[in-house]
């Protein structure tokens, strides 16, 4: 049916994206259909299923002085797409960024001199949204107060309408050694329809500006928007690895009730478990063929070499204590056994820091089955096998014990492959890796996602 930049059902001419080869059918009863609401990905626990609990000004203390994983959040943005539920602030003044480095500094108090930093990611929001001078601020006070631990890598994202040469200068003089370019689309109509206002030309200057500098650049592509095409997509892949990039990351659309498009979007056009399958196997298929090989379900790497290991830090560990810490709005730590989100406000959160107040505003608890949930997460969810003596090591159990019922019931879908020492995704599988890892979730937390299906 119509709908605003395009025809939701011209994705379904193409024969691709009309008969994704595997038995859906038997996958859904199994899984049921991709969630009418979603959070983060699913193998981004607990940010996928955000059920925090209220804990304004609790404490997260103060994390340990051994090597740490930085998180900083930079909430501003030129514009806002109709499908971003991250916390954000569009057009902010100057006097109001300067207020936001303040506070970064501040908050980054909490760390002790010469912890070692062992990853670092500035996402947001846009940091190029910042003048260089002020990102250039945000870079110098992490590197004053936490020294590089041995292959420790930094990553910051970028949008094309907002890089210029004065942040690549700042990014090269403080050691980033690699850009995530939120792209998304390069079809003018998938742009429009969704709020983006970047141009494609743009992105390519901006892209070539960063590689011209010797960065490592990915870009980010979405799929599933209304009115995209098969042709769309492929010419966007296209585009993207003929500019020589060295990795490319794809996301479906998520759908979450506080968005624009969330609210725009009627059931005939959302997402449906065929569709989702055939939009992965276009991309797999197409990427494939262009050189690029599948790193994790979400990232091909160019097959020429470049380093794969370079990622988005999970914004919980996976085993041990957490070690990570997040700095601004928003931002989440996971320290010990707890995981904490800062005040998603910007104006909250400035105040809260120049009160010497704590910027927590909410608290998740980890359990023994969220721990477990995080194992399948980082493993299976992540594009890893899962190992029993790993499963072991962790919890004392035998991985059939307690996770026995529902791998019978993947593996008898066709889901999941069993070769003794380690379960791991077969093909039909790894098409659904989301899914997959949702099943492995725990009871309380798959209802309160349940619960909030009728959200949007």
């Amino acid at each position: 049916m119509p709908m605003a930049g395009g025809d939701e059902g011209s994705a379904l001419l193409h024969p691709r994206l009309t008969d994704p080869g595997v038995d859906v059918a038997r996958i859904a009863r199994v899984l049921g259909d991709v969630p009418r609401v979603s959070y983060e990905a699913a193998h981004v626990y607990p940010l996928s299923a955000p059920a925090f609990v209220p804990a304004a000004g609790v404490e997260r203390g103060a994390p340990p002085v051994e090597p740490l994983k930085l998180y900083v959040h930079v909430p501003f943005c030129n514009y806002a797409c109709s499908f971003c539920f991250y916390a954000k602030v569009v057009r902010a003044d100057r006097s109001r960024q300067e207020r936001y480095v303040a506070a970064v500094r501040r908050e980054l108090e909490c760390v002790a001199p010469g912890t070692p930093l062992a990853q670092l990611y500035v996402g947001g929001g846009t940091p190029t949204a910042l003048p260089a001078d002020l990102l250039d601020a945000v870079l110098a006070a992490i590197a004053a107060r936490m020294p590089a631990a041995a292959a420790v890598s930094r990553t910051v994202e970028a949008s094309p309408e907002s890089l210029g040469p004065g942040h690549v200068a700042v990014l090269l003089a403080r050691g980033v050694e690699r850009v995530s370019m939120g792209v998304e689309s390069l079809d003018p109509t998938v742009l429009g329809t969704v709020g983006r206002h970047h141009t494609p030309a743009q992105a390519a200057v901006a892209v070539a500006l960063l590689l011209g500098a010797g960065l490592v650049v990915n870009v980010d592509l979405m799929y599933g928007f209304p009115g995209q095409t098969e042709e769309s997509l492929v010419a966007d892949l296209a585009a993207v690895t003929s500019w020589g990039v060295p990795s490319v990351s794809l996301y479906n659309l998520r759908l979450n009730e506080h968005t624009p498009l969330a609210r725009a979007v009627d059931d005939l056009a959302r997402l449906d478990l065929a569709r989702l399958i055939a939009w992965r196997t276009v991309i797999h298929d197409e990427l494939e063929a262009r050189g690029y090989a599948q790193t994790r379900w979400h990232t091909f790497v160019a097959r020429r070499g470049v380093d794969s290991s370079f990622g988005r830090a999970p914004c919980v560990d996976s085993s041990g204590p957490g070690r990570q810490l997040g700095i601004g709005p928003s931002a989440v730590s996971h320290l010990g056994g707890r995981v904490y989100r800062n005040e998603p406000r910007l104006d909250e959160y400035l105040r809260r820091i120049e009160e010497g107040a704590s910027p927590v505003d909410g608290l998740f608890a980890l359990d023994d089955d969220d721990r477990r949930t995080l194992l399948v997460a980082r493993t299976l969810g992540d594009g890893q096998p899962l190992l029993r003596t790993q499963w072991a090591a962790a919890f004392g159990r035998a991985l059939d014990d307690d996770l026995g019922g529902v791998l019978r019931e993947l593996a008898d879908a066709g889901l999941v492959a069993d070769d003794g020492a380690a379960i791991f995704l077969t093909a039909s599988g790894r098409l659904v890796y989301d899914l997959v890892t949702l099943a492995f979730y725990p009871r309380r937390i798959r209802q309160w996602l349940r619960d909030r299906q009728g959200a949007a």
